[in-house]
């Protein structure tokens, strides 16, 4: 079979931009690798989705050391939910698969899981630059709600509420919120490389959520009704948890971080004018959602 010349000129224009992507990447975390030949291929699968991050134009030196310490701590648990929510999307596709789940959301599944260990490396980078340490996040494994009598269906469809459609969705709501107060450019672009994963990790639950309503009726509505109050509990409990102690001054907002009460005001209005509307319009009853996240809630603190 002959090959014509514009064929191969676009397998060459292919190998130079491949080329192009591998002088731009820089391992973000080397000392977190396990120093075997894996690490050429865990390099690709961290190219995939390449948001250039300017690491040396941090104005980190700028701030105090009780600033640089208040964010170094936030990082640190960042990069420890980040690592976690590996196991999370791991858990999830577990379910998924024993409930028959389609192909293109097992593969955006697992995908998820990818994303995460390239955020859990991010936030290690960032904890290097503002803590001068260079640390691992803890070892640890996501349990999600489990009931062997129900349903497979019902269960993955429960589960992805919980990890997707409510926890991946208020991470876009709540990244968007903090990249607009960020001046330093690291910061933002690190939220940045963060935020464009979650929104597709989000879209993953509220595509299967309409998926698994449309085949299992109203045996699916009655999981999904089950499990609104307890998915939007859960992401309550992580906004309203104590924070690190350290004065969030508007040097420290410019590094990407605000303030608990700004976030109980962000959570509100996402259960209010997104998760709820979105539960109620594929026919998924919501209680007393509205009324339990309300004004009161929000400037509890």
């Amino acid at each position: 079979m002959s090959t014509d010349g514009a064929e191969l000129r676009g397998v060459a224009d292919e190998a130079d931009v491949a080329d192009a992507r591998d002088d731009l990447f820089e391992p973000v975390s080397e000392w977190w690798l396990s120093g075997t030949p894996l690490e050429p291929e865990h390099h690709r699968l961290m190219r995939r989705r390449l948001v250039p991050i300017p690491w040396a134009e941090s104005t980190a030196a700028a701030l105090s050391p009780a600033e640089r310490g208040r964010l170094a701590e936030t990082w640190t648990r960042r990069a420890a939910a980040e690592y976690l929510a590996v196991s999370t999307f791991a858990v999830l596709a577990i379910d998924l698969v024993a409930a028959g789940a389609p192909a293109d959301v097992l593969s955006l599944c697992m995908r998820a899981g990818i994303d995460e260990v390239r955020h859990a490396e991010l936030c290690l980078r960032m904890i290097e630059i503002y803590g001068g340490k260079r640390v691992q996040p803890p070892p640890g494994m996501s349990s999600l709600p489990d009931d062997p009598a129900r349903p497979k269906l019902f269960q993955a469809l429960a589960n992805t509420m919980l990890v997707s459609c409510v926890s991946e969705t208020y991470a876009t709501t709540v990244l968007t919120a903090t990249r607009d107060l960020t001046t330093d450019p690291v910061a933002h672009a690190v939220l940045t490389s963060i935020y464009s994963d979650e929104v597709m990790h989000a879209r993953l639950g509220w595509s299967y959520l309409r998926y698994g309503l449309e085949r299992g009726g109203q045996g699916a509505i009655d999981a999904a009704a089950a499990m609104v109050p307890i998915a939007l509990r859960g992401v309550a409990n992580v906004v309203e948890r104590e924070r690190p102690v350290g004065e969030v001054t508007e040097a420290v907002r410019g590094h990407g971080l605000m303030t608990p009460a700004e976030e109980r005001v962000i959570y509100s209005s996402c259960v209010r004018e997104v998760l709820v509307p979105g539960f109620e319009a594929l026919g998924i009853p919501c209680g007393s959602a509205v009324q339990d996240y309300g004004d009161q809630w929000a400037h509890a603190a």
